[in-house]
Formats: structure tokens, C-alpha cells, sequence
């Protein structure tokens, strides 16, 4: 008798907070050298305004362009996430589309504040997958 094994696809670890936090510093490190080089080169119309220049829009649309877009490519992360050997997938393992991509960039402020309170009340964060994960149906997984 002979018998045959076959091996499904491996089981998927998900990154924890420290090594997804880890990622993101590095990726915000990156964003803001891109963005000083952006404002070296633009000219402001209000000097004395610092927080409501018309550039900030600019900077908003890099950030977005760079997370939904290099979330949706082939190696599925940003330069952080890459660095870190980590990779954002939807719920079953496959490549996210550019929808469920901005969805995340655009609540990941809500998913920090949520964290940020679970600290501060001393609930411990259990959870491996953050509001924005949730909600836009994805994972970060270790490579």
C-alpha cells in the first residue's frame, strides 16, 4: 500500500505590534526625507502657516501613494514591511487590491488612537490584527 502526503499551503504567522511599529517608523523615516525634499522644491504661499499649507495636501497624497501603492504590488509591502520581512495579504493569503489598500491607509489613524487608549486604560492588546486590518479584510503576515 502506498501512501501519498500532500502539504497545504504553510500556516501564516501575523506580524506582532512591535515588528509592524518597527516597520512603520522606518517607512515614516523615509516619508519624510521624501517630503523635505518636496518642500525644498515647492514654494509656500503662506509662510506663517505651518500645519495648513496647501503642500500638506501634497504630502497626504505621497504618504497614500506610497502605502496603497506599494501594498498592492508584487512584493506586497512598503520598504519597511520589506525590510522587516513582513507582507500584506487579504484574509485569504492573496494580494490586496488598491480599494482595500487605501481603506487601511486611511484608518490606520483611527486603529492608532484605539491602541494608543488600550494602553492608556492597561487593557493588554491581544489581537494581532488592528482595526484597519479588520475592517479592510487584510493581514500582515511574517515572511
Amino acid at each position: 500500500m502506498q501512501t501519498t502526503y500532500t502539504q497545504s499551503k504553510d500556516k501564516t504567522e501575523l506580524a506582532d505590534l512591535g515588528t509592524r511599529l518597527m516597520a512603520l517608523s522606518l517607512d515614516v523615516l523615509l516619508l519624510l526625507t521624501l517630503i523635505g525634499i518636496a518642500d525644498f522644491f515647492t514654494f509656500s504661499s503662506d509662510d506663517e502657516a505651518f500645519l495648513f499649507k496647501p503642500e500638506r495636501l501634497l504630502h497626504l497624497v505621497l504618504g497614500w501613494l506610497y502605502f496603497a501603492g506599494a501594498e498592492t504590488c508584487r512584493c506586497q509591502g512598503t520598504l519597511g514591511k520589506y525590510l522587516m520581512n513582513l507582507r500584506v495579504t487579504d484574509s485569504k493569503g492573496d494580494r490586496i487590491d488598491f480599494r482595500a489598500a487605501t481603506l487601511r491607509f486611511l484608518v490606520k489613524p483611527v486603529s492608532a488612537v484605539l491602541i494608543v487608549l488600550r494602553f492608556l486604560v492597561g487593557s493588554d492588546y491581544s489581537s494581532r490584527r488592528p482595526f484597519h486590518d479588520k475592517l479592510a479584510d487584510t493581514q500582515v503576515i511574517v515572511q
